[in-house]
């Protein structure tokens, strides 16, 4: 595996790992104000949490490409 490669493996997991605990504080949040809609709302919560870690994998690639430099076939 070249460096390259692997510094583009290395960016969108940490935008992965970056999208994926975000969250964790409004749902912490949520818990606090209202523990009675916490469930409903974490619930309704969660296709957003998704979206937000694929949006993380996807800016975290672009990062690693643009540092790695790594030029793709048109």
């Amino acid at each position: 595996m070249s460096p390259q490669k692997i510094l583009v493996w290395v960016m969108t997991t940490i935008g992965g790992a970056v999208g994926l605990f975000a969250p964790v504080g409004i749902v912490k949040w949520l818990l606090m104000t209202e523990p009675e809609d916490a469930g409903i709302l974490t619930f309704f919560f969660l296709p957003v949490w998704c979206l937000i870690v694929v949006i993380g994998l996807l800016v975290g690639r672009r990062l690693g490409i643009a540092l790695a430099r790594v030029r793709r076939a048109v």
